[in-house]
């Protein structure tokens, strides 16, 4: 089975050139092992940091060889000297399996989630790393997200608005923005339904619950899947997952949702993966039935291993929702970049900024000539320490800013909020 790289351990100087990750990663997927461990250790004098390089390329060696026990412990030694390093994760989780390791293969997919960004790379180790818990007994999950906000209803500040020959109009309070508190938390629960060498079939039942105090209404929602995951090439792996979901507002039944997703990776070059998303879904809405329709959530996501404990993430997502009444239409696109990097005394430090447009079948209120269009950003820091966990979980902290403006001015707002989350520890 072919393994490729994805990281840097320095920015080489232009006189050794000829020795990158590029090199590296071709060598090891040709084979060559004699040349690859010759970059390894070029690599590692110039960054003066160990022989770590050296002790990664022997791990791929060993695994080509079917010396998994061998490439464990290089691959877990160069986890504990460079935990954001993607690649080193891939070959112990690959070889403790094979071995009949099973909770060492799932303990080192649950560090790789805690390192990945929200996104489709992320979903694909969550899927895998749900097959290995679940193997011969259920497997349980949980979150939760606590977020202080000025603006938790995502509600325009201004007090009135424009009502062309009808003159000035009053927007009432509850329309306007408010200061509160957004709590989302929930849980799953998987069985592993069949397993054979290609493929994993899984049973999930999951749980959500949005509330605020804004409206003090919780909102839950119960969804139940079949993720069905296997390899496509010896590189890339997939997930496709039919699932049904019924969302409440206390305990009226206001959606129900039935589609599928599919989840798609790639590992392109040295530094580089690629990861597509896809969903595509029928909703209902019966106390709304304007906007019952489909749904199709798509994404793409390019992630760059720039040094050793620093990854970029680059997204590009569009969102469509196709309403039963056309006015209710809408098209969102976003491009989104984040930075995530692990500091020298444990530190995690993630940032990231958005940018998006939201495009609307209908004009803004009293307003004849043209649809309606929505401009938003968003920036955004968190942080969490190594040290700092309460069992096998870590409390990360985020500060999140958001701007939107629109020639609809319900739709014309700011808001900072401050939350707590919970990730795992690694």
């Amino acid at each position: 089975m072919a393994l490729t790289t994805a990281g840097t351990m320095a920015i080489l100087p232009a006189a050794a050139q000829e020795a990158t990750l590029q090199s590296l990663d071709r060598a090891l997927a040709a084979s060559n092992w004699t040349q690859a461990d010759a970059i390894a250790a070029q690599l590692d004098a110039q960054a003066g940091q160990g022989d770590i390089m050296a002790a990664y390329a022997a791990s791929v060696r060993h695994a080509e060889s079917g010396q998994c026990s061998d490439a464990v412990i290089l691959a877990d030694l160069v986890i504990e000297a460079i935990p954001f390093f993607i690649p080193p994760y891939l070959v112990a989780y690959r070889c403790h399996s094979q071995l009949g390791r099973y909770d060492v293969a799932a303990a080192r997919l649950g560090s790789l989630q805690a390192i990945l960004p929200d996104g489709p790379e992320r979903d694909l180790v969550t899927q895998l790393l749900q097959n290995e818990q679940s193997r011969g007994q259920p497997s349980l999950s949980g979150y939760f997200t606590a977020a202080p906000s000025t603006n938790v209803n995502r509600a325009t500040s201004e007090r009135t608005i424009d009502g062309g020959l009808w003159g000035p109009g009053t927007i009432p309070d509850e329309a306007r923005e408010q200061r509160g508190v957004l709590f989302e938390f929930g849980g799953s629960v998987a069985v592993e339904l069949a397993r054979t060498e290609a493929l994993t079939v899984s049973g999930v039942l999951r749980s959500d619950v949005r509330f605020t105090t804004d409206d003090e209404r919780f909102e839950p929602s119960f969804t139940v899947e079949t993720p069905v995951s296997f390899s496509v090439t010896d590189t890339a792996r997939a997930v496709v997952a039919p699932y049904l979901t019924f969302g409440l507002d206390e305990e009226r039944l206001t959606r129900i949702e039935a589609g599928a997703r599919g989840t798609f990776t790639l590992p392109i070059t040295a530094q580089q993966r690629l990861a597509v998303n896809l969903k595509v879904a029928a909703i209902e809405r019966p106390h709304f039935p304007q906007r019952s329709g489909y749904l199709a959530d798509g994404a793409v996501s390019l992630s760059n291993t720039l040094a050793p404990n620093i990854n970029l993430t680059t997204t590009a997502r569009a969102i469509y929702h196709h309403t039963d009444d056309e006015s209710f239409r809408t098209l969102e696109g976003t491009l989104e970049a984040r930075l995530d990097t692990l500091l020298e005394g444990g530190l995690l430090l993630g940032l990231e900024g958005t940018v998006g447009q939201r495009w609307h079948w209908r004009p803004a209120p009293f307003q004849t000539e043209k649809d309606q269009v929505d401009t938003f950003v968003t920036g955004r820091i968190d942080a969490s320490h190594r040290d700092i966990t309460f069992g096998p979980l870590m409390p990360s902290i985020y500060y999140e800013y958001t701007n939107s403006w629109s020639d609809n001015v319900f739709y014309d707002y700011e808001s900072h909020d401050i939350g707590l989350s919970l990730r795992a520890s690694f």
